[in-house]
């Protein structure tokens, strides 16, 4: 029987948990990402505690084990639109259900949060990825992605 796995709402206390997985992701997954482990790496413990200022964060668990990380964020000025960013799985985890838990929960926040839906983009050549988001219910939508041959999809909310 496939494990379930727990999501929990990070908060700034948890820093050194969004560091961590925030990190690892960059470790195993460079071309997914439009920042860089470097980059990333030299963030202060008030930058990790504040990120995402318009937003949150969700990990999962194989019971005490985080196995993943994905943020819902919402543009100040756009209400209407969360995004999905910094979606990652670790590789022991993929395939299991781990995703579908973190898609759940960043969508649920966003519908607490009044959003009318949630848009994300995938990077070129990540079919994993689009195979998870479709499963959730989104689209692709046409719209020009910020990188070269990724895909931006969204789900409607209302």
């Amino acid at each position: 029987m496939p494990r379930r796995f727990d999501t929990r709402q990070l908060t700034g206390d948890d820093w050194q948990l969004k560091r961590q997985l925030r990190l690892a992701a960059l470790l195993d997954s460079p071309d997914a990402f439009a920042s860089s482990h470097l980059r990333e790496a030299a963030r202060s413990e008030a930058e990790w505690r504040d990120w995402p200022r318009h937003g949150s964060y969700f990990a999962a668990f194989d019971g005490p084990d985080p196995v993943g990380i994905a943020c819902g964020w919402i543009t100040p000025g756009a209400p209407d639109v969360a995004h999905l960013i910094s979606m990652w799985v670790c590789p022991a985890a993929r395939g299991r259900g781990a995703a579908g838990r973190l898609v759940a929960a960043v969508t649920g926040w966003a519908r607490g949060q009044g959003t009318r839906r949630v848009e994300l983009e995938v990077a070129g050549g990540n079919t994993a990825a689009l195979r998870t988001y479709a499963r959730a219910g989104f689209t692709i939508t046409g719209r020009d992605p910020f990188t070269a041959g990724g895909a931006v999809l969204e789900l409607p909310l209302a």
